[in-house]
């Protein structure tokens, strides 16, 4: 039986308001737009109805009654997402699961800590530092952890601490017909079977819906070092990340921004940085071994052209430099009003870094687009804001999305180094994975047979 394309009906409004209780659902026209859209540029889909889940019991409620009456199901944490995600395509019903927000446990003495989905990363981090800890995983946006767990997240430390999957050791998930499934165990490492934890870590909402995640964490660090270099041209810059790695230096944080963001966030925070190919970069550790990186860092640099390195940060100068880079986004944004963007997440091998920037930098100026052109460079993953206004530009920024994510895969990378798949890569799928993309299709027709959950994402729709 088909998925229900149509609008939900009066008694089948009524029937989810018993289940959870009428408070939680919503068809205020407001709020329906609120969740149409996420921050990328794929359109807006209003969901039939909001179901403001409070509790694992919500979860198991609304996912039996839309698997038996075939009503689409797409979780939703904070919509910080790129690639549409978390958007109701066809309608039906949004699980907002921002307000099964309770941290459930903190294990200082294991390094671990258990949460619902809805805990925002930035929280947790405030609540886990009274222990000395935090999740190293940062994707930048206020983004909640079941959001972040779902598309594999990995953000800014990406390239010393990696993606969220290096962290995740439980999982607490309903299936589509309202089965809780528990996954995985408190420790460390295990062999104990197939590692079904992971295979919903990214699984963007397709597989089940998560009611309750632990995960590993880590010391906070006694020291930590930041520091700013400025090349004269942008394959200085990428040449440098790629020394930087090769030789063994551990950086925190090794971020790229292009001319083009500098200035974006110059304006969007009022900063004073050269308007030049930039690193952003963080080491942690202790005090001798962060000073040596700092230092063969700067020689590193220094030997690609860079004309200004500054490593002496005080703590204040080095927030207001990542709150910058953070607001990236948003500082392009506000550089392009009445514009929107796709943003390509491509990641490739660190020997083929600077070639995948320079080439996206050419498509740029071929097809006339602006944007900028930052990302998390010490792990081989960037982005490119394509900024468009009328349907030419958008049509043109398409075809430049297109380009970088062929040379991308050509390279021996990945369409999507850690926003997902969503809505805007499935195109490229079956060239990335070949046969493995139908194994991947027939995994998701076993735990969700009617294709309730999530439909239209990773996948096209039946």
């Amino acid at each position: 039986m088909a998925l229900t394309m149509r609008a939900l009906t009066e008694s089948q409004l009524q029937a989810l308001r018993e289940r959870v209780g009428p408070q939680k659902v919503s068809r205020n026209e407001s709020e329906l737009w609120v969740h149409a859209r996420d921050e990328g540029g794929h359109g807006e889909h209003p969901p039939d109805c909001i179901v403001y889940a409070e509790s694992r019991d919500d979860v198991v409620q609304v996912l039996k009654f839309c698997h038996h009456e075939r009503i689409p199901v797409v979780p939703w944490g904070a919509g910080t997402s790129l690639e549409a995600n978390p958007v109701a395509l066809y309608g039906g019903v949004c699980l907002d699961l921002s307000r099964m927000n309770r941290v459930v446990e903190i294990r200082p003495e294991d390094f671990q800590v258990t949460v619902e989905p809805g805990v925002v990363h930035y929280d947790l981090n405030k609540q886990l530092s009274r222990y000395g800890l935090f999740f190293p995983p940062d994707p930048g946006a206020p983004a909640t952890i079941g959001g972040i767990v779902a598309n594999n997240a990995a953000g800014i430390q990406a390239v010393k601490y990696g993606s969220v999957k290096h962290y995740v050791l439980q999982l607490e998930v309903v299936l589509a017909h309202g089965e809780v499934l528990r996954l995985g165990s408190r420790a460390m490492r295990s062999s104990s079977g197939y590692d079904l934890v992971h295979l919903f870590v990214g699984s963007e909402g397709t597989l089940g819906v998560f009611t309750e995640i632990t995960l590993k964490l880590v010391g906070i660090p006694p020291e930590v070092s930041a520091a700013t270099a400025s090349f004269p041209r942008l394959e200085k810059a990428t040449q440098a990340v790629v020394e930087i790695v090769q030789a063994g230096l551990s950086p925190a944080a090794l971020e790229l921004m292009d001319p083009v963001t500098v200035r974006d966030i110059n304006a969007f925070k009022g900063l004073e940085l050269p308007e030049m190919p930039t690193l952003f970069l963080e080491f942690r550790g202790n005090g001798p071994e962060v000073a040596e990186d700092v230092r063969l860092a700067q020689e590193i640099c220094e030997g690609n052209g860079c004309v200004s390195y500054q490593s002496v940060l005080g703590r204040e100068e080095r927030d207001r430099l990542w709150e910058a880079r953070h607001h990236a986004y948003y500082a392009s944004a506000a550089a392009n009003p009445g514009k929107r963007a796709i943003v390509t997440d491509v990641a490739v091998p660190i020997s083929k870094f600077p070639e995948m920037v320079e080439f996206s930098r050419q498509k740029l100026e071929e097809f006339g687009l602006g944007g900028p052109i930052l990302g998390h460079a010490g792990d081989g993953n960037f982005h490119v804001g394509i900024f468009y206004g009328d349907e030419e530009e958008r049509a043109k920024a398409h075809q430049v999305n297109e380009a970088i994510v062929l040379k991308a895969l050509e390279l021996g990378g990945t369409a999507t180094g850690e926003h997902g798949v969503g809505v805007g890569k499935i195109a490229f799928m079956e060239r990335e994975h070949g046969a493995g993309y139908r194994w991947m299709h027939q995994i998701k027709k076993l735990f969700d047979p009617h294709g309730i959950l999530n439909p239209g994402k990773i996948f096209p729709p039946e």
